[in-house]
């Protein structure tokens, strides 16, 4: 069911970029920093020289290269931001590039009405508490959904700064 990947020492250091092609299918963490395929020619496997600057920038070949979950492109490299596998897929016209992405066991929440939730209240409006459960919008909660409120006995509950 799960498959068991060694996380090496250099992984969990997070010391300098790493070829993308050199850690296919193996535990990738958040702030980890990868080069691009076009990268690795220059930089070398370690990616810590220094590149020489291409005096004909226009006509350079660039290679199409798409951040799918987990990864954020910054800047010529490919930032990890989900812990996972490290996966990649060649594109069709096999020009190099391809699509990479982190394979991970995290899902997004989706909520439900009537799923019973923790949250967190974010902002109050008259009847309404603005509630964050970890979904792509906050949820509304009127006051008499609290244990015991009603209509004289409201809840006293204050709304987080937005500032923690």
């Amino acid at each position: 069911m799960a498959e068991s990947v060694p996380v090496t020492a250099e992984s969990l250091a997070g010391s300098g970029a790493r070829a993308a092609c050199t850690v296919l299918n193996q535990v990738v963490l958040p702030g980890e920093e990868l080069l691009l395929p076009e990268q690795e020619d220059a930089d070398g496997a370690g990616g810590a020289g220094e590149r020489p600057l291409p005096l004909n920038a226009g006509v350079c070949s660039r290679v199409r290269v798409v951040c799918g979950p987990g990864l954020r492109r910054s800047g010529d490299r490919l930032l990890v931001t989900k812990c996972g596998l490290l996966r990649h897929k060649e594109p069709s016209s096999g020009s190099g590039g391809g699509v990479y992405w982190v394979d991970s066991q995290q899902k997004r929440y989706v909520p439900v009405k009537g799923d019973h939730v923790i949250g967190i209240v974010t902002a109050k409006s008259g009847d309404i508490f603005k509630v964050d459960v970890g979904g792509s919008e906050p949820a509304s909660l009127s006051y008499l959904a609290f244990e015991g409120a009603t209509k004289r006995n409201r809840p006293n509950v204050q709304a987080v700064s937005s500032g923690l």
